[in-house]
């Protein structure tokens, strides 16, 4: 099997050495150019016709996505976008990208990008097998799961609202039941407190007692209260008892 021409794209040097340097590692491939910004990417693709492109998103005079637009066609190359945010990640798949390797990636996550362009060498245009497919439809998934990452999918009676972690004030328990609460309303969800606590980035949210998980960013006030516990106020209103244990630990974090 002959060697993938791989042209690299990245407007910051040191993403482009790296990138050069890891790609140097793999024996199938062959890098023939790297270009520092959008322009200079597209005149070498149409030039130098890449087997594969790797494209940074942000660059200036073309954005990556930019690029991967006009170069669509017949002899298009296979598109791995390498950048450092996950929010393009669908629109990068509607392109017909191969992969979408968020910043910082490793080796081994690089190889996987490569796999699957040698085990597929194909055009895309060409009509494919539906072992293709499949792989195609894992990394359309994964586009999704990337993009959604910091939201939560809340169930109403006709659609999924999608909340930023940030706009979820508390999720607390009440009469079995398990409410979020965002600035202006609680919707039921499905999935158990332990869920949240596990799902939600610790540096953003604390349980503070057995039926109750806050975000940090949405407390207002903390009120000294009975049995060295504290009243957590929060900035939609709602007044949270801390358990002692939690108290504790809040009275080491504020200090007093």
């Amino acid at each position: 099997m002959s060697k993938l021409k791989v042209l690299i794209a990245d407007d910051e040097a040191p993403a482009r050495n790296k990138m050069k340097r890891m790609l140097d590692t793999f024996e199938e491939v062959e890098v023939i150019y790297v270009a520092e910004n959008g322009v200079d990417a597209l005149e070498n693709i149409l030039k130098l016709k890449p087997d594969v492109v790797f494209l940074d998103i942000e660059m200036p005079g073309l954005t990556g996505l930019e690029v991967a637009a006009k170069i669509k066609g017949d002899t298009e190359p296979h598109i791995v976008f390498a950048t450092a945010y996950n929010e393009h990640a669908i629109k990068a798949f509607e392109l017909d990208a191969v992969d979408y390797l968020l910043k910082p990636f490793n080796e081994e996550r690089l190889h996987s990008a490569l796999d699957k362009i040698i085990r597929n060498p194909k055009s895309r245009h060409q009509e494919e097998e539906g072992e293709d497919e499949t792989e195609m439809d894992a990394s359309a998934a994964e586009a999704f799961r990337i993009a959604f990452a910091t939201k939560i999918p809340v169930p109403t009676f006709d659609r999924y609202k999608l909340f930023d972690f940030d706009d979820v004030i508390c999720i607390e328990v009440e009469d079995r039941s398990t409410l979020l609460y965002t600035a202006d309303k609680s919707y039921p969800m499905n999935q158990p407190l332990e869920y949240f606590e596990k799902k939600l980035p610790r540096e953003k949210f604390l349980r503070v007692n057995r039926s109750c998980l806050i975000g940090l960013k949405h407390v207002k006030e903390v009120i000294i209260w009975f049995g060295n516990r504290f009243k957590i106020v929060m900035d939609n209103g709602r007044e949270i008892i801390s358990s002692r244990e939690k108290s504790k630990l809040l009275k080491q974090v504020l200090k007093f």
